[in-house]
């Protein structure tokens, strides 16, 4: 035994897989081992798209929205990493950048793995960008419930003190927040240690539809007409609460992921370039509320 884990000798596990491999169900259970690697969580999946109206930008078409000249716009700026708050002219425009990630690996492992490896480059190359993309999402707001969002003196800031647990008095008193801009809220985002709260709910508030679907896409349940949606990239004690995309912000997309091949023969590596092109912006930041829980 060393570090709580035995080690097993190879002719037990030859015995093992002998015993196995002479029945049906035996080489089921073998395959279904072999078919993906192990994995300590299930990888990344976006959910930063249902903030925002994605559209795809026609080629030459600059991303150009107009706001309330009374609001301050936040725009991720063209090197991808700073937030730009723009308060005058009207019109806004969201710069476009670039995300991207480059999966590699030896090909000796092609033939090594027991799985799929040019798909499960694929696969950690799609989450990556994915996260990064969510990353960013997040961070608009993040500046939203910071800076406020009037661009007049004494702006409203957005944020709520909350002390835990959160109650369903505290959300519908965050959801009367946006209401009262004639906005309606389509997004709640929170970390699974704040979404243990919303699961004590019940269903007299929470619709729990198809377990299996929502947790597939990040959504766990609907309230209010609200979804519900978890997010390993929210901090804990932290729940933003958006109003519908269309009136909230835009993701413009120039090129949406693609794949390239990015083999290097000398290193004698296969891999790939993946990567997309487009802009974030919240045009109208009166459309959220966060929520900052002290536990």
């Amino acid at each position: 035994m060393a570090f709580g884990v035995q080690v097993v000798d190879n002719t037990i596990k030859e015995q093992v897989i002998d015993r196995y491999i002479g029945t049906s169900s035996g080489r089921k259970r073998l395959a279904s081992s072999m078919i993906q690697p192990l994995r300590e969580r299930r990888d990344y999946s976006s959910v930063g798209r249902k903030t925002f109206l994605v559209e795809q930008l026609p080629d030459g078409a600059y991303p150009v929205y107009d706001k309330d000249p009374d609001v301050v716009a936040y725009v991720i700026g063209e090197e991808g990493e700073s937030i730009s708050a723009v308060a005058k002219p009207r019109r806004v425009i969201f710069p476009l950048f670039e995300i991207a990630a480059l999966p590699k690996a030896p090909l000796t492992q092609v033939k090594e793995r027991r799985y799929d490896l040019l798909k499960r480059m694929q696969d950690l190359g799609k989450a990556q960008i994915q996260a990064a993309e969510d990353d960013r999402v997040f961070s608009i707001m993040d500046a939203i419930a910071i800076n406020g969002f009037d661009s007049l003196p004494g702006g409203t800031n957005p944020d709520i003190p909350v002390v835990a647990p959160i109650s369903p008095a505290v959300l519908a008193d965050a959801f009367s927040e946006i209401e009262r801009h004639d906005l309606r809220v389509a997004r709640v985002y929170m970390n699974a240690t704040d979404y243990a709260d919303i699961r004590k709910f019940g269903r007299d508030v929470l619709d729990i539809e198809s377990q299996a679907t929502l947790w597939k896409t990040g959504m766990m349940a609907t309230g209010w007409n609200a979804q519900f949606i978890v997010s390993r990239l929210v901090p804990a004690g932290v729940v933003y609460i958006c109003c519908e995309p269309e009136q909230f912000g835009r993701i413009p997309v120039r090129t949406e992921l693609t794949v390239l091949s990015a083999d290097n023969p000398e290193e004698r590596t296969i891999g790939f370039s993946m990567f997309e092109n487009l802009g974030i912006g919240a045009y109208n930041p009166r459309g959220l509320v966060r929520l900052i829980v002290t536990r």
